[in-house]
């Protein structure tokens, strides 16, 4: 009875039975109607008003479904429930009403808009008394220890936790058993204690909660994830209490347990019964149609099997389902009879497959028996793809939300695989992408998957792997890389280009250029390429003047001269780098007879932290010259959601670690440059970049007051130069920090300055690849930054840095704080295995193959 499918079917039900109770308060309406006006030809019997009446309660079972009046919520005080149904039916039937007076006439109207009013009053007192009779068998059911969810609150905020518990214990409605409280420290709470923090997999496993509640300090995030995941590995309801409002930035559903607002992490369409029940429907029906229409090829495919191998026609695997819950998936099958059947994928040439087999997987003609699990109800048409147990034991430590896609039905087909997901590609990518199935759910993005499916059918990337990769993120980091096979294929084109081809390099500056390139161009040159460098400044062979703005007078004049010169150099291959000159130098091609073009894209700037018009602005930029590039390859995982989903380029998107970053040697100590400036016992915060608005310094001066209300001996370091630096110095003025914070221009070696400080910031709007971040981890600091792209790639919140929400000061200045009192702290050691992961020695070889594969001759170029 209190289980969450119970709900749902008791949701589904009570919106049956409001059809009913809303038919039968029309039709009552009516002859109250009929009391004080003439109906005037309307009969209550005849089919226009039978027709009238079903529209009117169909479409309100629609919108109450729509306002999830009938969604299953635990939580909720029995007023609310009633006055949302007042307020709902009210507005739906001045809504009616409207609609009925302004665009109906005759004499029918007036009759009919007072049967409305006495149908909007019956309805409501109907809903109402049912509504209050559920309440009360419910309440008299709990009353009774019946219809209960088992709670375990975690955490040490015991202030917080008592007052739920307070608030819970004397209020039945809510329907809440507290199992007791998990936590380091002792509290008394008002419930007993039942362990530790790392005792909780075990008090998951014995008590079996169907609700975890966490009441968790700031000091106690660094344990948060681990402790949500095994939550989400067993499949228990995670909620938050609000000490940590804001700490998770996946969609979730706000409840509340008297004046406590309670946060649900994972929510979705399907758990609206009503949803639920119709895609069951359609599940159901389809299945049937399917069934019929495939027979007779799957009678083809089974006697096919039968010849061709000895052995069941039919292969049974076990997969895990809805909630984790195991069930035996059907295929034809499509290899011999062997014992690897659930330790390993298939990919490539593997000797298991039947010839017919192999026909059958690359039609996906082989997953049609699951049409069978569908009717039976362990899958669904659509959802996100099963597993194999080993491989969700294996991927649950190592994907974060990787069980999240487990709260609902597996599909035969889903969002990960109409956008090629499937076979050998980014496990990671493809969790992303049923999350977003499951938070988008509609009937119509099911029917539109269902239709690119047979588009889909056809796998070609099919390959075989004996076991798992014991680590999955460098699995992950290599995804899109050039594999071994690959490099062998290619052979001479790498290492010995044929002929000698001419290669364009061009960025904005070259600042940019020796910065993250000279190595690339001096390895490029070693193989055979004949490289020219393109832009702004002192050492490049075509010095072309581009400015910063993107559409500015002066980059549209350089136009010509960038024309002139590949019209005349002939290039077989431009290299393109930063927004910039990529666009101005694409604009300058023809679309056919054209070098090949690979752009290597640092960050788009698509965010809405940069504004709306900006963002789009970029977007349309890129897309207009999408047709005149082969290949991308971008440096964090957003850009490429971003590349893919824009189709910005003819070819493939590639992902590497960057270009690199190394950390140069200490020339200055960190005392002797702290001493000079006057801050040697000061607390000092830096960051090392442009000065600009993207970067966002104005952001860190302006929560500079509060964080030296707090630390009175905090000074900010801001390192670079830029056109806002004059604005950020008056800004300072203004705000009375001149004394605090210390403006350096550019600096060629930027470590010793970060080395001599002590909690490295940053706070940008967007980013692709920052290497400061890198420099800052390489030098060993503890580094803070905003939420957002490029950050996010780098930085392991809690572990090997901190984050905060783009634009939160208050955010900010309590984790400056934390850090500064040692409340929590980084893992020196996970630090340093993410800067030797993205340093130069690290990404170099890597990047560098990805690059000569992406500026190999294409032979479909025309």
């Amino acid at each position: 009875m209190g289980s969450e499918s119970n709900r749902r079917i008791l949701s589904t039900v009570e919106n049956c039975f409001d059809v009913f109770l809303n038919s039968a308060a029309i039709v009552v309406a009516f002859f109250l109607a009929a009391t004080v006006k003439n109906p005037e030809g309307i009969y209550i019997d005849s089919p226009t008003t039978t027709i009238f009446v079903f529209m009117i309660v169909v479409f309100q079972s629609m919108v109450f479904t729509a306002l999830n009046l009938y969604r299953p919520i635990p939580f909720v005080k029995p007023r609310q429930l009633l006055g949302a149904i007042f307020r709902v039916n009210f507005c739906y039937y001045l809504a009616v009403e409207l609609i009925i007076i302004f665009f109906f006439s005759g004499t029918s109207r007036s009759f009919t808009v007072i049967w409305l009013i006495f149908a909007w009053v019956v309805s409501t007192a109907f809903l109402a008394f049912k509504k209050n009779i559920i309440i009360y068998v419910i309440a008299k059911l709990r009353s009774k220890s019946y219809n209960l969810r088992r709670v375990i609150i975690v955490g040490d905020n015991a202030s917080t936790a008592r007052e739920f518990i307070r608030q819970v214990s004397g209020n039945t409605q809510y329907g809440m058993m507290i199992l007791g409280y998990v936590g380091n420290k002792i509290h008394d709470v008002g419930c007993d204690k039942l362990g530790s923090f790392a005792e909780l997999g075990a008090i998951l496993d014995e008590y079996r909660p169907h609700d975890v509640i966490f009441a968790i300090d700031a000091y106690d995030k660094r344990h948060l994830i681990k402790l949500v995941n095994l939550c989400d590995d067993r499949c228990v309801r995670v909620f938050f209490l609000p000490v940590i409002y804001g700490f998770f930035k996946s969609a979730r559903q706000i409840t509340s347990v008297g004046s406590l607002p309670l946060i649900n992490v994972h929510t979705n369409p399907l758990d609206n019964g009503f949803n639920a029940a119709v895609k069951r429907i359609i599940d159901i029906f389809g299945s049937l149609l399917l069934i019929i229409l495939t027979s007779p090829i799957m009678l083809i495919a089974a006697v096919g099997v039968y010849i061709t191998s000895p052995g069941p026609v039919i292969f049974r695997q076990e997969r895990l389902g809805r909630m984790g819950k195991p069930f035996k998936m059907f295929k034809f099958r499509s290899m011999r009879v062997n014992v690897q059947s659930d330790a390993a994928w298939t990919r490539g040439e593997d000797p298991r497959k039947t010839r017919f087999g192999t026909l059958l997987r690359k039609t996906s003609l082989d997953e049609l028996p699951q049409l069978f699990n569908v009717l039976m109800g362990s899958m669904s048409l659509v959802g996100p793809r099963p597993e194999i147990p080993k491989f969700v034991e294996q991927f649950r430590e190592q994907i974060p939300l990787y069980m999240v896609k487990h709260y609902v039905k597996p599909g035969m087909t889903g969002l990960a695989q109409v956008r090629g997901l499937r076979g050998d590609t980014s496990v990671e990518e493809r969790v992303l992408a049923d999350i977003e199935y499951i938070e988008r759910w509609s009937i119509l993005l099911d029917l539109a998957i269902l239709i690119k499916t047979p588009f889909k059918a056809f796998n070609k990337t099919e390959r075989y792997i004996a076991e798992l990769e014991e680590d999955y993120g460098r699995q992950e980091n290599t995804a899109n890389e050039v594999s071994a096979t690959e490099k062998e294929e290619l052979g001479s084109t790498v290492s010995q280009p044929a002929g000698k081809k001419k290669l364009l390099y061009a960025a904005s500056s070259m600042l940019h250029i020796n910065n993250f390139h000279l190595k690339y161009i001096e390895a490029l040159r070693a193989e055979g390429y004949d490289v020219k460098i393109m832009a702004r400044g002192e050492g490049a062979d075509y010095n072309i003047p581009f400015e910063k703005r993107l559409l500015s007078a002066s980059n549209r004049a350089c136009r010509g001269q960038i024309r002139s010169i590949l019209e005349r150099e002939g290039f077989d291959v431009l290299v393109l780098n930063t927004t910039l000159a990529a666009f101005h130098i694409r604009l300058c091609l023809k679309k056919r007879k054209r070098p090949r073009v690979v752009n290597i894209v640092h960050g788009y700037l698509f965010s809405s932290h940069i504004g709306k018009i900006k963002s789009t602005l970029l977007l349309m930029c890129e897309r207009f010259v999408s047709s005149r590039t082969d290949d991308i390859i971008v440096m964090n995982k957003e850009d490429k959601r971003s590349a893919e989903k824009y189709r910005l380029c003819r070819g493939t998107v590639y992902y590497c670690r960057g270009m690199g970053a190394s950390v140069t040697a200490q020339s200055t100590s960190p005392e002797k440059i702290r001493r000079e400036l006057g801050c040697q016992d000061k607390y000092v915060l830096a960051f090392v970049g442009e000065l600009s608005e993207r970067k966002n310094q104005e952001f860190l001066i302006s929560c500079f007051t509060e964080v030296k209300e707090r630390i009175p001996g905090a000074v900010l370091w801001l390192v670079g130069d830029g056109a806002l630096k004059d604005n950020l110095k008056s800004f300072a003025s203004r705000v009375d920090l001149s004394e605090s914070v210390f403006f350096f221009g550019y600096k060629e070696n930027v470590c010793d300055l970060i080395r001599a400080s002590d909690l490295y910031v940053s706070a940008s709007s967007i980013e692709g690849m920052p290497f400061n971040i890198i420099e800052a981890m390489g030098c060993g600091k503890t580094v803070l930054a905003s939420s957002v792209k490029g950050h996010v790639d780098l930085i392991d919140d809690g572990t090997n840095g901190f984050l905060f929400k783009y634009g939160s000061s208050r955010q900010f200045v309590d984790t400056v704080y934390s850090i500064y009192n040692g409340d929590i702290a980084p893992d020196k050691e996970k630090i340093k295995a993410k800067y030797d992961e993205y340093s130069l020695d690290s990404v170099f070889g890597q990047t560098l193959n990805i690059l000569t594969a992406a500026i190999k001759e294409n032979p479909d170029k025309k």
